[in-house]
């Protein structure tokens, strides 16, 4: 691949993404948006959501990205800056090769049946929270394996493993690695014993009283209300493969 056609998309702001953008310009990439871009480095975690959502809508090729920040899958800004080489390098679209780093595939998920007609898509989390302060609902919860549980809470998220260490972790949900599936967990669930569980397909989620409004929130976005006994499906809609450097 020449050096013209090296497409690299630098999402973020501040420092890290200049120093980023300075790196790889220096480099030999072209700067470019998401969708003529062959590789992403995302910097901070918002910039990581936009650009999987974006594939998962069709507004960005599927390529590589590279999350660069603190989060558990992300890199450090300076080692990030330090090897934009080896990215620029492998540059090459859903063929690329990229000699200092591994390519871990992470689901983006879909939602739909929340009545709207709306389908909607996260990188890390949907959940489904009592609009009013500690006020309890109840919700179905229907696994891929057959199992369903109703379970009285202030709400209840899946969590992909990009997200399983956020608001899932906080709610009292195990950290999921690639590949290891989807975190269900209630959230502050009405019991002195709750449970959490790692779905291996998708979920269905329905709120099965009419007392409580229920929010519906996706990668932390409030997205509308959900509506009693309307059964809510959450499933893998793609995958999007994340970078991380080789261990020298």
């Amino acid at each position: 691949m020449s050096e013209s056609t090296r497409g690299l998309a630098v999402l973020g702001d501040g420092a890290p993404a200049a120093s980023i953008r300075s790196a790889a310009t220096a480099a030999s990439a072209r700067l470019t948006d998401l969708t003529e871009a062959d590789a992403v480095v995302a910097v901070g975690g918002d910039a990581l959501r936009d650009a999987m959502r974006a594939v998962a809508k069709g507004d960005a090729r599927r390529v590589p990205v590279l999350p660069v920040g603190t989060s558990r899958h992300a890199v450090a800004p300076g080692l990030a800056a330090d090897r934009i080489g080896g990215v620029v390098g492998g540059l090459g679209g859903a063929e690329a090769r990229f000699d200092e780093f591994s390519r871990v595939a992470h689901p983006v998920l879909a939602v739909e049946g929340t009545g709207d007609g709306r389908r909607r898509f996260a990188a890390a989390d949907v959940a489904f929270v009592t609009a009013e302060p500690a006020r309890i609902s109840e919700y179905g919860i229907a696994l891929s394996d057959g199992e369903t549980v109703s379970v009285r809470a202030d709400g209840a998220v899946v969590a992909t493993p990009l997200g399983s260490d956020g608001y899932a972790a906080a709610a009292g949900g195990p950290v999921v690695s690639p590949g290891g599936g989807l975190a269900v967990v209630p959230i502050s669930p009405f019991t002195t014993r709750p449970d959490t569980w790692v779905a291996s397909g998708g979920v269905r989620v329905a709120v099965e009283r009419e007392a409580e409004a229920v929010a519906l929130v996706v990668d932390g976005t409030r997205r509308g209300a959900v509506e009693p006994h309307r059964s809510v499906r959450i499933e893998t809609a793609t995958t999007v493969d994340l970078l991380s450097p080789t261990v020298e």
